[in-house]
């Protein structure tokens, strides 16, 4: 059973997450694409295996637009959840309440503020944002995480070693 926490109390009027074709967005709603802020909002957060298989799916064409998650494929939010119990309860408020609701969710889940979801999942599924140019977004976050390891590991490697000893 589902608290009413999770569900955002009652709610008499309900809408339901439509497919990209049906989605109309307000200009004040579209994410900035030309400077990416909300993806990297969004996906700054997740951790680096979520990340990758991310990318990875967006390179194959196995990732979802129009819920969070349908068959084998996850919407690119929805791949940075921590299981697939909460990929369910996100398909499940949105179509039992409504979109923010399960974007306050997903971004409770995440670390991330709610509206940086929204803005995403809005732009996402009314094809604001191509597969591609998503890819390039994601893949510029993984290059600069690779080059932060680098940089940490080159730190370490410049480190005097030091050993612990016990003295008695």
């Amino acid at each position: 059973m589902l608290l009413s926490s999770i569900l955002g109390g009652d709610r008499a009027e309900k809408t339901f997450r439509t497919s990209a074709e049906k989605t109309l967005l307000l200009r004040e709603v579209q994410p900035d694409i030309s400077h990416g802020l909300s993806v990297r909002q969004v996906f700054m957060r997740f951790q680096n295996l979520n990340l990758r298989v991310l990318i990875e799916d967006l390179r194959r064409g196995m990732v979802n637009r129009g819920n969070w998650s349908f068959g084998d494929e996850l919407c690119p939010v929805a791949h940075g959840v921590v299981d697939g119990r909460t990929v369910g309860v996100l398909h499940y408020l949105n179509q039992a309440v409504d979109l923010p609701r399960a974007c306050r969710h997903a971004a409770e889940d995440l670390g991330v503020p709610p509206r940086f979801i929204e803005r995403f999942v809005l732009g996402w599924d009314g094809g604001a944002m191509s597969r591609e140019w998503l890819l390039d977004q994601l893949e510029a976050i993984w290059s600069e995480r690779r080059s932060d390891a680098d940089a940490v590991q080159a730190v370490i490697a410049m480190a005097p070693s030091t050993s612990c000893r016990t003295h008695m």
